[in-house]
């Protein structure tokens, strides 16, 4: 049975996505920034995993061992900064950096060989729609904005460096859900989000690899 590893299961996405892909039988590895909220669930393997804790990913690498992960998602991140100019929280906004893309790149250096080795090699970063420069009508955010186009930036990068290894490599935005971050008003749940994303990572083929998209599918502007 296939096997995938995701950050972020406290809450939200990342905990719907281990939840999913349990009920599909594959093999799942969960990691929480605080292992306390990981769920009373015997068919997944829980782990801790803050990404901006080198230590945890080296401890959660001889945990896995030689374990092949036929996929990897990048999922776990700080919510949006609303600060404007003058009012800027910089501790908060280097803290969305080291979370949203500086732990990303150390989520794939850290297992990119695990990736390669199995059967299905994709890794999938969780990016957002406000991630895009071309699209951005509304300005602020700088943070968040800044974080998860540096992410766009370094998954397509890692798609190229990756591609000769087999491995397919994509930026998926989840569309706006009902999670903490996205509020009560948005029109999608968490379980239709992952629903829609693990049917759009199922089939993509690695001539797609780079691809920044919505979880419908619908290519999105850089």
């Amino acid at each position: 049975m296939p096997t995938v590893l995701i950050t972020g299961c406290d809450t939200g996405l990342g905990r719907e996505f281990a939840r999913q892909y349990a009920d599909a039988g594959w093999t799942v590895w969960a990691t929480y920034r605080d292992l306390a909220q990981a769920p009373d669930d015997t068919r997944m393997q829980h782990a801790a995993l803050d990404v901006t804790d080198f230590a945890q990913f080296e401890a959660l690498k001889q945990r896995i061992g030689d374990t092949p992960i036929d996929l990897l998602i990048s999922n776990a991140g700080v919510g949006l900064d609303t600060g404007q100019l003058g009012t800027l929280d910089f501790g908060h906004v280097e803290r969305m950096l080291a979370v949203n893309l500086v732990g990303a790149l150390r989520l794939v250096e850290t297992f990119v060989d695990r990736v390669a080795a199995s059967e299905q090699r994709r890794i999938v970063f969780i990016t957002s729609r406000m991630g895009s420069i071309g699209s951005n009508l509304s300005g602020g955010h700088y943070g968040y904005r800044a974080s998860k186009a540096g992410l766009n930036a370094l998954g397509r990068s890692l798609a190229i460096d990756l591609f000769p290894r087999g491995i397919t490599v994509a930026m998926v935005h989840p569309g706006w859900v009902s999670t903490a971050g996205g509020g009560p008003r948005a029109p999608l749940s968490a379980e239709q989000s992952v629903q829609a994303m693990r049917a759009l990572v199922g089939r993509l083929g690695n001539h797609e690899t780079g691809v920044y998209l919505s979880h419908d599918g619908q290519p999105l502007p850089w």
